[in-house]
């Protein structure tokens, strides 16, 4: 065994001693270190309506998921966050109620973005009835009446169509636009439009969907709507009969057809040349008479009508009469 003389013991404790020098520059205290903190940027994204005036949205979901990255806008339509350089920004943007949308930037010099998103339309009514027609005695026709009130927050210029389908019978048919309402779609077809071989008792079963079409495409379905009740009965007009004639006042008679459920009468009422019509609406169920008073002498017709609680409605066909 050896043994350390005594300079070179005193050399190891002096080393010992002493404090190693620091060369790591990942250590805060070393001579070399340098500043390991990431470079961040901020990035400005405005969401905004689809159309001018282009008004800001508020409370709309920003996700940029690979940053991992999600917020909301706020009451100017902007959010704002920091994160890494990269060379492009992918965001999905959802919110009520408007079409969700996906987009994906090119990496721009100021970091500031505008999305625009296309307002969903709005399906705010809809009412479906039925009319049962007995053109003449052994022949009626069956009609549908759809009416829909739709609107869309980016003006209702956008709706570019509304379209009346049902996949049973690969049937669709336009709506159209009131010219006074324009947030008002209407549409009366026949039920053998749909299929010659339908009968009254089966337009019940069928189940319509509604499709309202933007001007870029973006479209919203709604259904299945379906009428209630077809009110399949004859009604039978007892006065006036063809070609009458009649003084004073004008006693309108038929015959209650006596259905199982609640219904009113209603008389519709036709001057010659047929401008206009006059209806006299709410007669109670189990009455069979209704009289007019003070009507002008002319040509006349007349034709009644059942209606449920549902609006749905059996009328007769026009009886013609003479007033003097």
């Amino acid at each position: 065994m050896k043994i350390l003389t005594l300079p070179i013991l005193s050399l190891l404790i002096f080393l010992i001693s002493c404090e190693a020098p620091r060369e790591n520059p990942f250590d805060p205290k070393s001579s070399n270190y340098f500043d390991q903190k990431p470079n961040l940027i901020t990035s400005k994204v405005t969401v905004k309506h689809l159309y001018p005036p282009f008004k800001p949205i508020p409370d709309i979901e920003v996700i940029e998921p690979n940053l991992q990255f999600f917020g909301i806008t706020d009451s100017k339509g902007v959010i704002q966050f920091e994160h890494l350089p990269v060379d492009s920004l992918q965001f999905f943007v959802f919110g009520e109620p408007y079409f969700a949308d996906t987009v994906r930037f090119a990496n721009h010099p100021l970091h500031e973005y505008e999305i625009f998103l296309n307002a969903r339309p709005q399906l705010n009514s809809v009412q479906m009835k039925s009319y049962y027609n007995n053109v003449y005695p052994g022949f009626n026709l069956t009609s549908l009446s759809f009416q829909a009130n739709i609107t869309d927050l980016d003006g209702q210029f956008d709706i570019k169509q509304v379209v009346l389908t049902t996949n049973e019978f690969d049937f669709d048919t336009l709506l159209n636009r009131d010219v006074n309402k324009d947030d008002l779609f209407f549409l009366e077809f026949n039920l053998l439009d749909i299929s010659t071989e339908l009968t009254p008792e089966q337009a019940p079963e069928l189940n319509f969907n509604l499709i309202v079409k933007n001007n870029n495409d973006d479209q919203i379905t709604a259904g299945p709507f379906s009428v209630k009740r077809v009110i399949v009965t004859e009604l039978q007009q007892v006065s006036p009969k063809v070609s009458d004639v009649t003084k004073d006042s004008v006693v309108f008679r038929w015959e209650d057809p006596d259905l199982p459920f609640d219904y009113v009468f209603n008389i519709v009422l036709l001057k010659f040349p047929f401008t206009n019509e006059t209806i006299y609406s709410g007669i109670p169920k189990g009455e069979t008479s209704f009289t007019v008073k003070n009507l002008s002498p002319g040509q006349y017709n007349w034709k009644l009508q059942v209606e449920d609680k549902l609006g749905n409605i059996c009328q007769s066909n026009y009886i013609n009469f003479y007033h003097e």
